[in-house]
């Protein structure tokens, strides 16, 4: 050990002065014998002996105190070796690549990435102040440029923390070149502090020759730690014994050189609520999947877990979000109320909201007519169907109007019986937008052929961001709405600033079904008939689905993974719906944010570029009803981390130099296999300070002086 200011040294000395003082106090008494206290100075020695271990132990302490002070301020150092790039002499413009990708955060009991640090920040010790150095974490899309003043590079490498996204590490070399090109520097060289993964360096990234030097320090184990991981998780619906039920699947990635069987855990709601076990060959993948019964009124967050010790526990969690279930209670209020159910015009709507072939269905429905609708307990159901009524009295437009602000759900249906004006002045507001009056597609037809009805725009089929309510429209080989024709619809009135979102259109681009929220409800308006007089989609297969899911969205009581599931690194855009102007964005940490939407193709855009941590997300629209929970986010987004970032095999020497054409390319690790004689790692010596622990002996030692006061009784 060496000393910076030895001349403090001189200190020690100064641990003679307690000693000095503690002998200068010490006095001894005159001796006087009396008989009558004889027990008393027993008692005493006792006592004195006693006292005696306290003196000499404080004693030593501020002894001890003593020296700690004077090797604090002599700054004690020692000399260690660390890794040497040949960074020469002369003046140079050196850039650091830290990879702080989520494959850094394994390693026990220290993680690679703060062993990268400590790199990183050694190299920094071996610069003169002549010397430029820059910083660049590509994860965190961090660049620092050359500078001359290290601090700042120093305190950002001294805060930086790992991600739990995947490294670009291509991408970044060719920007750290750029820079010091820009620069002109003379001499240029670049160093890489990485696990030498190979999925962070794509071969679809073409790199120009590099005039200067890289150098790769290898953090990474020489031998292929085995290591598991979990892909995204899917969800379907399954019908077994009579229930219905979920199945939950997950794929499984073994990435390592042996088979493993792997455990898993279903957990719902913070409740375990499954085992099983998946055998996997090496290197292969597999699926694991459990059943779950769904509950009434469910909604909870969910994962399946990896029971394994691996070499990354970050990625042993696949996250999903399950909600909805429960019976629904449907009143159909039909303004052609029959004795006879088949002359109804809610006929067909009755019969697929739950066909009597199919015990499975959720929803309760109970047609009344128009007229009943003043003595029904509204509060008994979850949804309101208006079925071409005629609207007569303005106090039942009310009761449904307090119904739907207060969390119920309304689904009006046109017909010959709805008055536009009638229904533009009683329901107002609750309307997602005007109605202005009927159009018939092949009206001043002359001829048979020229009877061209129109159809569902049906182009919605497949795409991500469909609604919920055509979540089951996956292909049009399935059950395609737009075989179904129209031949009489009413038109809407087309709004500057809309009110409601339209969730299905005719070919002609005619607003067919819109949606609007109301208080803490929502309203789906449907332009055309429920039964075939103005169209024939009642009799198509995908009838049942459509009047199904409006009935379950509705009644907020829909089973779905809570919205779609991301990786991290993901970018999220959502269309903003009409009357919404921000949302407010619960992350997988807890932290609440405010997010404003950009205007898009006349549309409010809501975007996240990049999802930074797996876990759930929820989203609020705003303004929106209050509270706001969990149960009633307006959008949920599972998000978990990449699966290859979890493979851990590294890219080899032949095919880095094929990749990186540069002038010199080395790569060094200090966790590589013992070299051979003549391939030793070049070192360096930097100077390792102590002096801050002899402060922190310091304080340990006044507090332990303290203690001794206190115990002895002495001030």
């Amino acid at each position: 050990m060496k000393f910076s200011s030895p001349l403090f040294l001189l200190g020690l000395l100064g641990m003679a002065l307690p000693l000095i003082i503690h002998f200068w106090k010490m006095r001894r008494a005159k001796t006087l014998r009396f008989g009558a206290i004889r027990f008393l100075l027993q008692s005493e020695q006792v006592t004195r002996r006693r006292r005696k271990f306290w003196e000499y132990l404080l004693l030593l302490c501020r002894m001890l105190l003593v020296a700690a002070l004077s090797l604090a301020l002599a700054r004690p150092y020692r000399m260690v070796s660390v890794p040497a790039f040949s960074l020469g002499a002369g003046q140079k413009s050196i850039i650091i690549i830290l990879d702080d990708s989520l494959s850094m955060q394994r390693g026990r009991p220290q993680t690679l990435f703060e062993e990268g640090k400590k790199a990183a920040l050694s190299i920094l010790d071996q610069l003169s102040d002549l010397d430029r150095a820059g910083l660049i974490l590509p994860c965190q899309e961090l660049e620092m440029e050359p500078a001359q003043d290290h601090n700042p590079l120093r305190k950002k490498l001294i805060d930086s923390q790992p991600s739990f996204l995947r490294a670009n590490i291509s991408l970044w070399l060719g920007r750290a070149e750029q820079t010091l090109n820009r620069f002109g520097a003379k001499t240029k060289k670049i160093l890489v502090i990485t696990d030498l993964q190979k999925s962070s360096f794509p071969d679809t990234i073409t790199l120009n020759p590099f005039d200067g030097e890289i150098y790769f320090y290898d953090l990474g184990r020489s031998e292929l730690e085995g290591n598991l991981s979990l892909g995204p998780v899917a969800l379907s619906r399954e019908s077994l014994a009579g229930e219905q039920s979920v199945k939950i699947t997950a794929g499984v990635f073994n990435f390592s050189g042996e088979s493993v069987e792997a455990r898993l855990a279903l957990d719902l709601g913070g409740q375990l609520t499954s085992r099983g076990a998946l055998g996997l060959q090496k290197f292969a993948a597999g699926e694991k999947f459990f059943v779950l019964n769904l509950q009434p009124e469910m909604s909870a967050e969910g994962k399946i877990e990896l029971l394994n010790q691996d070499a990354l526990e970050l990625d042993n969690q696949s996250y999903f979000h399950l909600r909805g279930g429960g019976r629904v209670k449907v009143l159909l209020v039909d303004g052609n109320f029959a004795a006879e159910p088949s002359a109804r015009e809610s006929y067909y709507l009755e019969r697929a909201l739950n066909p009597r072939l199919y015990a499975l269905s959720r929803i309760d429905p109970e047609v009344i007519s128009e007229n009943s609708l003043s003595h029904a307990e509204l509060k008994n159901f979850q949804v309101v169907v208006l079925v071409d009524c005629a609207l007569l009295d303005q106090t039942q437009v009310e009761r449904i109007r307090n119904f739907v602000d207060s969390g119920g759900g309304l689904f009006i249906t046109l017909g010959e019986k709805a008055n536009p004006e009638k229904y533009n002045r009683l329901l107002g507001d609750l309307l997602p937008r005007e109605i202005r009056e009927t159009k018939v597609p092949f009206a001043g037809a002359e001829a048979i052929s020229e009877l061209q009805p129109l159809h569902i725009d049906s182009s919605f089929i497949g795409s991500q961001d469909r609604h919920p309510i055509l979540k089951p429209f996956m292909s049009a080989d399935q059950a395609d709405p737009g075989h179904a024709g129209f031949s009489k619809y009413f038109l809407l009135y087309q709004e500057l600033v809309p009110k409601g979102r339209v969730i299905l259109k005719l070919t002609d681009g005619s607003p067919l079904l819109l949606e609007k929220n109301f208080g803490k409800g929502n309203v789906l308006l449907f332009a055309s008939s429920i039964g075939p007089a103005w169209n024939d989609l009642c009799i198509h297969p995908a009838f049942l689905p459509l009047v199904h899911q409006s009935m379950l969205y509705l009644a907020r009581s829909l089973f779905d993974a809570g919205g779609e599931s991301a990786a991290v690194g993901d970018q999220v855009e959502l269309v903003l719906p009409a009357g919404k102007s921000s949302a407010l964005v619960l992350t997988s940490r807890g932290t609440e944010m405010i997010r404003q939407p950009e205007k898009q193709a006349g549309q409010n855009m809501l975007r996240i570029s990049r999802l930074m941590e797996p876990g759930i997300y929820f989203f609020w629209y705003l303004p929106g009803p209050e509270p706001r929970t969990r149960e009633n986010a307006d959008f949920i987004l599972a998000v978990n981390p990449e699966p290859r970032e979890s493979d851990f095999r590294k890219i080899s020497l032949p095919e880095l130099k094929k990749l990186i054409p540069a002038s010199a390319l080395l790569v060094q690790g200090e966790k590589a296999e013992t070299p051979g004689p003549g391939t030793e790692t070049p070192t360096s010596f930097v100077k390792k300070p102590y002096h801050a622990n002899f402060l922190l002996l310091m304080l340990a030692l006044a507090g332990l002086e303290l203690l001794i006061l206190a115990r002895s009784g002495w001030e």
